[in-house]
């Protein structure tokens, strides 16, 4: 069974919106909306954990179980936590009280609206071979290094350099328990989904990246995204 967390517990104060992003109306939906559905067509995914607020959860159920494929595969919420990574983890652990049988655990922001199920499974299909898997972007800009931010230090090779995007996928015990090994003041240090499969030695694939599959964090991104959606 392979289980997908999405991510809807943020503010998104850059996009500079009343609500947080992840819930402005996209082509006559909210954005996690979009976001969601192509969990819930992947063949590979069999659950879906929503890290929301509270305040959120109603207005979320009343869009998702308007979806039959979508409603049916709903696990249920869990709690934002102090970070990012917090969330995540308050998500591991209820994915591991209420389900069992979990090999794999895919991780997603409900920012991304434009995640493909050729995403998803590519992500997954890398827990085959390795204990992760996550897309990448080569660098097409020249790369510098500067340890103060005002004047460069050094060139950096951009032939060893990526971006990192998400989902994110992961063996899901191997995943829980790199995460444990951060608790409980490392892991509020954590910056990427990845970094902790990194730090307990995990071997991570990189898969190739989708361009379209940014995360709306600006008020320019939000715009392209609606030019996107609405044609």
């Amino acid at each position: 069974m392979n289980v997908a967390i999405i991510l809807a517990g943020g503010t998104g104060s850059r996009v500079a919106s009343e609500i947080p992003k992840q819930f402005i109306e996209l082509s006559g939906q909210m954005m996690i909306m979009h976001s969601l559905k192509p969990f819930a067509e992947s063949k590979m995914v069999n659950a879906i954990q929503i890290v929301a607020g509270q305040e959120w959860r109603e207005k979320i159920e009343s869009e998702l179980f308007e979806d039959p494929e979508l409603a049916s595969e709903f696990n249920g919420f869990s709690d934002p936590g102090e970070n990012r990574q917090m969330s995540i983890y308050n998500a591991l652990k209820d994915i591991d009280n209420t389900l069992e049988s979990v090999d794999g655990v895919i991780i997603h922001d409900a920012a991304r609206p434009f995640v493909t199920v050729e995403d998803i499974d590519a992500c997954l299909k890398a827990l085959k071979e390795h204990d992760g898997g996550m897309p990448v972007l080569p660098m097409k800009d020249t790369v510098y290094f500067s340890r103060n931010g005002k004047k460069v230090d050094e060139l950096l090779n951009r032939n060893c350099i990526y971006a990192g995007q998400a989902p994110e996928a992961f063996r899901f015990r191997e995943y829980l328990e790199a995460n444990e090994d951060l608790l409980p003041d490392k892991i509020l240090l954590i910056k990427g989904s990845t970094e902790p499969a990194i730090m307990a030695g995990l071997d991570v694939a990189m898969i190739p990246g989708n361009q379209l599959n940014f995360k709306v964090t600006t008020k320019e991104d939000l715009e392209r995204a609606k030019e996107i959606l609405e044609g």
